[in-house]
């Protein structure tokens, strides 16, 4: 629906053969071209993005598996036609508690660029804060996991990547290649979308979304 025809999955190389299995049986009712790329160590989300460079050609749609989005109008194309719109690399934004913005990639909005872009608000990005103290938080709109990312955002990631002789923990995430864009005086943009997201970061988490998506159906 958001016209997506090819998808690379960024595994864990241990479940390659249950995901290998998965596209020879029931992955064949997705019209999709898969491919599939192994992250030997947790480096971070933009460590992950890293594996498939060889894939990538253009710009990239980037989403998380534990992120489901509830959504008029799939969140993805409306992700697609912003960075369309605007020519830079475009994510999605949440507001949360304040006293929850630790858990999260944080942003400082410069300016409302666009007031009710498909229900939600678009603004541009000054900085990002990873999991600040709340203390540092410069707000309190966190970074979800859907992205539009230029070829470039994705050439930062891959640079750091080549001059680090170890990838620590977490040590890479995308936010490093958008804070290098940013840094180069290129626009980003973020997206506060109109719809509900349902956590799927534990397995208490993705029973209660189960549990809502089914819901949802019976409607």
């Amino acid at each position: 629906a958001s016209g997506i025809e090819d998808v690379i999955l960024i595994i864990n190389p241990a479940h390659r053969n249950d995901f290998a299995s998965y596209l020879r049986g029931g992955g064949k009712k997705f019209p999709f071209r898969f491919a599939i790329r192994e992250q030997s160590s947790p480096g971070g989300n933009g460590h992950a993005v890293v594996q498939a460079f060889d894939l990538l050609d253009g710009p990239v749609a980037i989403r998380f598996c534990d992120d489901i989005i509830v959504s008029e109008e799939p969140v993805t194309r409306s992700l697609i036609e912003l960075f369309d719109s605007v020519g830079s690399s475009a994510l999605l934004l949440e507001r949360v508690p304040q006293e929850l913005v630790s858990r999260f990639g944080v942003i400082k909005p410069e300016k409302t660029e666009i007031p009710d872009w498909k229900g939600g608000r678009v603004m541009k990005i000054n900085k990002i804060v990873e999991k600040p103290r709340l203390e540092d938080a410069p707000s309190n709109l966190t970074i979800v996991g859907g992205y539009v990312l230029t070829p470039r955002t994705i050439a930062n990631l891959k640079a750091v990547a080549d001059v680090l002789p170890v990838i620590a923990d977490d040590a890479l995430p995308i936010a490093v290649g958008i804070q290098m864009e940013l840094a180069m005086g290129s626009s980003v943009y973020g997206w506060e979308f109109d719809g509900k997201r349902l956590d799927c970061g534990t397995l208490e988490s993705l029973k209660k979304a189960e549990e809502e998506l089914k819901n949802l159906g019976k409607r």
